[in-house]
């Protein structure tokens, strides 16, 4: 019989923590309720990457399910392309991918809508209120708004409501206009959105006149002009969400199977799962880990990994190594989905490899299969890419290469320069516990350093990367003219990265990565001047 695999594909945040958790929730949904082999999420802004989690799969077939709301660009174009549809050179261990449709425009849809706003309207009744559903809409991809009509008219068919309509972000009619596309004094307002983030929580509610209280947020309902908005938060957060990813596996030809309590599915891959933990299994004793002189402990990235007794393991921070575990907080396998999302200092981590890692916390008497989903969720891929390397199969992918199949706002990361990338690695790389294996383009070499490789540049890499050509200076790059905004900011961007922004927002010039590239900026500016002095020096030096 022919394993498949199920793929919750996302949009994911290096500045939104809760970007993922839709796309998190339906895959621990699919484990508990379908019969696949392995149930994997992937994302865009996350890790793994649509492009790394096909790496991960050991079953012959994958359905990519994409929690999307419309057939626009990233279910058209992105998509297809990262999990290389239609390319022969994918890997003869890459599994067959089957495609299935975006789930916001699965019909059923409709009824998660419907039945969020009729939740919502405590003491009234449907037939005395409006219902408005937004989408973010866009004029460079009529498909962008078809889902959300698509849903309006099936409302309307079914009258559950006094008046049902459409309004978007960025095309007409506007959120903003809401009050004049209905007459009803009651108003329920619902984001056709995956996630909840910056644009439903909000950019929205500041569109449709809700006050916000610093303290509480905006009210529900909040009145406008005499009038009551009813505001939910994303559909895409409804747990009614899950089953229509799992109909959408079912359309693409997955058999679900029987509801289950139990998840058989593999976290890693097989052969590469069996050799890191013999790798475990094999570290060598008496290295002062923890007490015990003769249990050897090996680390990876910035976790401790100890095989204890009878096949058990114990998993921490490496820093918490020798630490007592009443010192410590016990852990389960499933807390750390939400706790290593975070710093000690309670900011959001962009990346996963970014060297901030929490503290003050252990796993104990993990098995191996506990072990091995714990090692991926901190470090999605790490094992496959690892046991890749070690049989020499990693394959890893340069610069140069990610930034050429770059689309979007994204396409002029391929017109950074050497300098620029070189420079945009030094202030990003440097602070990632992943050794890097491919071309940096004179970036500082990791190659001797950690035992987990990175492929290939990640996505936030690349976001960088883009922010720093629009927005900075080169990196000693005297081919390259600055840019108007370039010269104007200069002198007033920060020296020192503000704590208050977040780590992921690199459009702020205080962001701490944008203050890094700033630095390997002026110092390799430094050292371009300093040789051109010594040069100039030799050159008018008069001749003996």
């Amino acid at each position: 019989m022919t394993e498949r695999a199920l793929v919750v594909a996302g949009h994911g945040s290096h500045r939104n923590p809760d970007s993922a958790t839709p796309v998190r929730v339906a895959v621990e949904a699919a484990r508990e309720r379908a019969a696949f082999a392995e149930v994997r999420p992937a994302f865009w802004k996350e890790s793994p990457s649509f492009r790394n989690v096909c790496h991960t799969i050991d079953a012959d077939e994958a359905v990519v399910v994409p929690l999307f709301v419309s057939e626009g660009y990233f279910v058209d174009q992105v998509l297809p392309r990262e999990f290389g549809l239609g390319e022969r050179d994918r890997g003869d261990d890459a599994p067959t991918f089957q495609y299935a449709d975006p789930v916001g425009t699965h019909p059923a849809m409709t009824d998660v809508i419907a039945a969020r706003a009729r939740r919502m309207l405590d003491g009234v009744t449907t037939e005395n209120a409006a219902l408005a559903v937004i989408g973010h809409g866009t004029e460079r991809n009529p498909n962008s708004a078809d889902a959300i009509y698509d849903h309006v008219e099936a409302l309307r068919e079914e009258g559950q409501f006094a008046e049902v309509g459409a309004l978007f972000m960025d095309e007409a009619p506007y959120v903003e206009d809401v009050l004049d596309q209905f007459s009803a004094d009651e108003i329920a307002v619902v984001p056709l959105f995956v996630a909840d983030g910056f644009h439903t929580q909000d950019e929205i509610p500041e569109l449709l006149g809700l006050t916000d209280d610093p303290r509480t947020g905006y009210p529900v309902p909040g009145t406008v002009e005499d009038r009551r908005i009813w505001y939910a938060s994303a559909v895409g957060t409804d747990p009614l969400v899950a089953d229509v990813v799992l109909e959408r596996a079912a359309e693409a030809g997955a058999s679900l199977g029987e509801p289950t309590d139990v998840d058989d599915s593999r976290p890693v891959r097989e052969a590469a799962g069996n050799a890191f933990v013999s790798w475990v299994e094999d570290a060598p004793g008496d290295e002062g880990e923890r007490d015990t002189a003769d249990v050897g402990t090996r680390i990876w990235g910035e976790l401790a990994v100890t095989a204890t007794d009878a096949g058990r393991y114990d998993l921490r921070h490496r820093s918490d190594r020798g630490v007592s575990d009443q010192d410590l907080d016990a852990r389960s396998v499933t807390d750390l989905h939400e706790l290593v999302r975070y710093a000690d200092d309670g900011r959001y981590r962009p990346f996963v490899g970014e060297s901030t890692l929490p503290t003050g916390w252990f796993c104990s008497g993990l098995d191996r299969r506990e072990l091995l989903r714990a090692v991926s969720v901190v470090y999605p891929a790490s094992v496959e890419h690892w046991a890749a390397e070690r049989t020499g199969d990693l394959d890893p992918v340069p610069f140069r290469e990610v930034a050429d199949r770059q689309t979007g706002i994204y396409e002029c990361v391929a017109d950074c320069s050497q300098a620029e990338v070189a420079g945009a690695v030094e202030a990003c790389c440097e602070n990632c516990t992943k050794r890097r294996t491919w071309d940096g383009e004179g970036g500082e070499s990791l190659e001797d350093e950690g035992q987990i490789p990175c492929r290939e540049p990640c996505s936030f890499l690349v976001a960088a990367a883009r922010e720093f050509h629009h927005h900075e200076g080169a990196v000693a790059d005297p081919e390259r003219e600055p840019t108007a905004s370039e010269e104007a900011s200069t002198d007033d961007r920060p020296t020192e990265s503000d704590a208050s922004v977040p780590r992921g927002d690199l459009t702020d010039p205080a962001n701490v990565y944008r203050v890094r590239y700033r630095r390997a900026r002026d110092a390799a500016q430094t050292r371009t001047d300093s040789v051109q002095t010594r040069t100039d020096s030799a050159q008018t030096r008069p001749e003996p």
